[in-house]
């Protein structure tokens, strides 16, 4: 079929044509913004899981929707970068925010003007220069170079101005796994400090599975800050629509048997259902429905994508050492695998001989710790791809 009208996108972070199964988690974060308006407390929330499962997605979505109800927001991708780069993000994009409500820039309130000059200053102590706010800075106000304090500064100007102005402030994070321990402590710190004066600074963060672990790492009381909650794959009639809905919208129908292939192979994760959708619609006949024949040829074809895009540029950054280790880690078929099973299986005396490579490959974002003594893949059907790469193609 003509691939000008595939209805099937997928990508990092690019919403597809229905958005399936995450009504819960969108109406958390309009159940928040509605207790906000009437000056009543809502923890900030922290959306957990794999890779693939849509959590870019959502946080797009709800960012949107904050920026409907005229909130500031401010959207920050976190990194394995110089210990900076976060404060630097952070400070750019929330200057950028405020800069989208012209009000503020012009007869400003002296809480707007506390909350600007606290910006300001923020700004020039990590060195953000060419987002002018046209407030001079207030010494001693987030400029110490501390994060854990700077940000706590930030939470009480600029939630104290939003109060005043009848709208919120949320930060949304992505990756939010990568961050420092020190950078998450500060993230907590904020909104721990916010939510004691009841001013409408939220977080709404990102990231693998992990996530609540390190953040109760970061600052012990974080477990009872956020609402948690887990992100995983869909629900079957959630995948079914997910799948069916946007054909439906270019008139054209899935046979039974060829959705429900093309489900059993997805897993029901989003983003598979996106890839496999897409190359099943460019393969098929048409015109104006999808067969199992069409199924079975796309799929495979989509499978293909997967290994040479999604899969490769996680194992092409593998070293040798570390691809050894992912392959026994496959052992396990996708499951957490427990470290010392790694080493047996690579002859190793014990874990810490392969210690170096599974910090390699959590700081690549290939694994993570599910809990100690374990390691898992980042990405569903991780297992499945190692099983397929094959070690002559190495020397």
């Amino acid at each position: 079929m003509d691939p000008r009208t595939n209805p099937y996108s997928p990508g990092a972070g690019l919403r597809p044509v229905a958005l399936a199964g995450r009504e819960r988690d969108i109406d958390v974060f309009e159940i928040l913004a509605d207790r906000s308006g009437k000056s009543l407390s809502s923890r900030s929330i922290v959306f957990s899981g794999l890779r693939g499962v849509g959590k870019t997605v959502l946080l797009a979505e709800l960012a949107g929707r904050a920026l409907e109800r005229d909130w500031l927001v401010v959207q920050i991708e976190a990194e394995h970068t110089s210990p900076d780069h976060f404060a630097a993000a952070f400070a750019g994009e929330l200057a950028n925010a405020v800069r989208r409500r012209r009000s503020w820039l012009g007869r400003a309130t002296d809480k707007v003007k506390e909350a600007l000059g606290s910006i300001s200053s923020f700004q020039a102590s990590v060195g953000v220069q060419g987002v002018s706010l046209g407030i001079d800075r207030i010494p001693g106000r987030a400029d110490s170079g501390r994060l854990q304090f700077d940000l706590v500064d930030l939470s009480e100007s600029v939630g104290s101005a939003a109060r005043e102005d009848h709208i919120g402030v949320v930060v949304l994070i992505d990756e939010m796994q990568d961050l420092t321990e020190e950078q998450m402590s500060a993230v907590c710190r904020s909104c721990h400090r916010a939510g004691q004066a009841n001013l409408p600074w939220f977080v709404i963060g990102g990231g693998l599975p992990n996530l609540p672990t390190r953040l109760a790492a970061a600052e012990s009381y974080a477990e009872r800050l956020f609402d948690y909650r887990s992100i995983d794959r869909l629900k079957d009639a959630d995948a079914l629509y997910a799948l069916t809905a946007p054909a439906i919208e270019q008139h054209v129908t899935w046979d039974a048997d060829a959705a429900g292939f093309l489900l059993g192979e997805s897993g029901g994760y989003p983003y598979f259902i996106q890839q496999f959708g897409k190359s099943v619609w460019d393969a098929a006949a048409g015109p104006g429905s999808i067969t199992l024949d069409d199924a079975t040829f796309g799929v495979a074809e989509g499978q293909q994508q997967l290994d040479h895009g999604f899969y490769a540029s996680r194992w092409e950054r593998a070293t040798r050492a570390e691809r050894d280790f992912l392959r026994a880690m496959a052992a396990d078929g996708g499951a957490p695998s427990r470290i010392g099973d790694v080493a047996d299986r690579l002859g190793k005396r014990n874990s810490n001989a392969v210690g170096p490579a599974r910090a390699n490959l959590i700081g690549k974002g290939i694994v993570f710790s599910p809990d100690y003594s374990l390691i898992a893949y980042t990405v569903p059907g991780m297992a499945d791809f190692v099983r397929r790469a094959d070690p002559a193609d190495e020397r």
